[in-house]
């Protein structure tokens, strides 16, 4: 424990905007987004959502979700809500470009890639309103990552992420934070108007 790795964070994001969070490995990225869901507390300070706020989280390490014996049916299955059917699962597998032979399959001998692709299916059963979303792109090929990137630009609600894929978060980053060492700045552009500030082109 070498102290706190920032302070005095003062962030009001509004409905609909879409945070990038950016900097180097070990400044603290994955630990601002692990406060802000409420799975590590803030030494000082709040977070402080809004009353009808849904959060869905799509953590770095996600192996820990899949350790169980559930097929890939009953592990998407578990996060069906109310109204939803065998039906409703069985659409999002398929939009997740899984056939009716792997849905019988146990989750947990899906590829890393494959498994992204269920936590994107359990974000879609929960409808959040609000998606955190820690190196989403990690493990995936080139076309789930646009696939994503479709399905988070039509995204109406609120989304705050982490990647170090620069297309990705210049296609869909409406504003930027960036964590350093000594402070955390907010940029109130897009990630070409961050480039710009940084004399980055």
């Amino acid at each position: 424990d070498n102290g706190p790795l920032f302070k005095n964070v003062n962030l009001l994001l509004e409905v609909g905007e879409k945070l990038a969070v950016l900097g180097t490995n070990g400044v603290g990225k994955s630990t601002l987004l692990k406060t802000l869901v409420g799975d590590l507390d803030a030494d000082h300070g709040t977070v402080k959502w809004s009353e009808n706020a849904r959060i869905g989280y799509y953590a770095q390490d996600h192996e820990y979700e899949f350790e169980n014996d559930l097929t890939v049916f009953e592990w998407m299955s578990q996060w069906k809500q109310e109204g939803d059917d065998e039906q409703a699962v069985r659409s999002i597998l398929g939009r997740l470009l899984f056939s009716q032979d792997d849905i019988k399959k146990p989750a947990k001998v899906l590829s890393g890639g494959e498994k992204g692709r269920m936590l994107f299916g359990k974000l879609m059963m929960q409808k959040p309103n609000i998606l955190i979303m820690d190196e989403p792109t990690n493990h995936l090929d080139m076309e789930s990552i646009e696939s994503l990137n479709m399905a988070l630009e039509l995204y109406q609600g609120t989304l705050i992420f982490v990647s170090h894929d620069r297309e990705f978060v210049s296609s869909l980053a409406t504003r930027v934070i960036e964590i350093t060492p000594e402070r955390v700045v907010d940029f109130s552009g897009n990630y070409d108007d961050y480039l710009r500030s940084k004399g980055i082109e």
